[in-house]
């Protein structure tokens, strides 16, 4: 049985009656300009249709099939997408803002340019998505996947993505501020060269990361695993690894002035040529570390007192 198209007349009566669309198809629709704002799809197949500039605005989408749809330029502020999968959908310069998304899948889409402020994603993916032009501010992404997605260059502000995946993504020279990856995955993410002082990565996966050249100054890295992780020449001054693991942890010609590496657990870690004036050592395991022509001026080291008062514990 050959299924209702939904024409625009459709879904205008629709939306001037204020009841719910009838059941059809939606796909290789135009719907270009038109002002569908408030209306809910629910299950639509949309596939190839064309929203290009139309008012999207508190519109619900649940369980629809977005594949090639075309959103560019659309307002989609306060809307929801629920277990919506599409594949080269493209969102380029659209307004999402106070957008939520949850259990969605979006393969090869295209959010250039897209406004993505206080957007709220929940386990979701984006494989092969483009969004380095994105504006991302006060955003959060919680348990996502963004592996692999190029963002070079991307400018972030208050963005957060707790729990989520962004192994081999590459973030090399991004700006972020105030932003946090705790307890992100991110094994064999490029974060050469990001400006992002501050950043939270406390508790992340970051195996093999590439932090070269990066400004990452107060960065708190606390509970990190960091084994092959790279920091050579970063700008890491102030910044927190308390209670971090790693084998192989390369620091050489790094900036570690006034650093916490209190309770670092490091073996073979280089500090080759790095700054360490001021730095905490304090309980410190750093096996076979190598310090070659490392500055160590006013660095604090261990405490035994120190750590036997942090380890005690109240008899039972």
């Amino acid at each position: 049985m050959t299924a209702t198209v939904l024409t625009l007349d459709t879904l205008l009566a629709a939306k001037a009656q204020n009841r719910p669309l009838p059941k059809g198809t939606m796909a290789n629709g135009d719907y270009r300009n038109a002002d569908l704002s408030g209306l809910r799809f629910d299950k639509t197949d949309a596939r190839g249709a064309r929203f290009d500039g139309a008012k999207l605005s508190q519109t619900t989408w649940h369980d629809c099939q977005l594949d090639n749809a075309r959103f560019d330029q659309c307002r989609l502020e306060k809307s929801g997408f629920h277990a919506c999968r599409g594949t080269s959908a493209s969102f380029k310069s659209a307004s999402l803002c106070f957008t939520k998304m949850k259990d969605c899948r979006w393969q090869d889409c295209d959010f250039s340019l897209a406004d993505l402020t206080r957007l709220s994603v929940a386990a979701s993916a984006f494989p092969g998505c483009r969004m380095a032009t994105a504006r991302l501010k006060e955003a959060r992404l919680s348990m996502c996947d963004i592996s692999g997605l190029d963002l070079r260059g991307a400018i972030w502000e208050k963005t957060h993505l707790p729990d989520s995946q962004l192994n081999g993504t590459t973030l090399a020279g991004a700006t972020l501020r105030l932003c946090s990856f705790n307890r992100a995955q991110a094994r064999d993410a490029d974060f050469s060269g990001m400006t992002a002082p501050h950043t939270s990565f406390y508790c992340a996966e970051l195996d093999k990361a590439r932090f070269c050249d990066a400004n990452i100054e107060g960065a708190i890295f606390d509970l990190a695993r960091l084994d092959h992780t790279d920091f050579s020449r970063a700008k890491l001054s102030g910044a927190h690894f308390s209670e971090a693991k790693s084998i192989a942890l390369t620091f050489s010609h790094a900036q570690l002035a006034d650093a916490d590496l209190g309770y670092l657990q490091a073996a073979h870690a280089d500090f080759s040529h790095a700054d360490l004036t001021g730095a905490r050592l304090h309980a410190a395991e750093l096996p076979d570390a190598a310090w070659r022509d490392a500055i160590l001026l006013n660095v604090r080291r261990d405490d035994p007192e120190l750590r036997a008062a942090e380890l005690w514990r109240p008899p039972f």
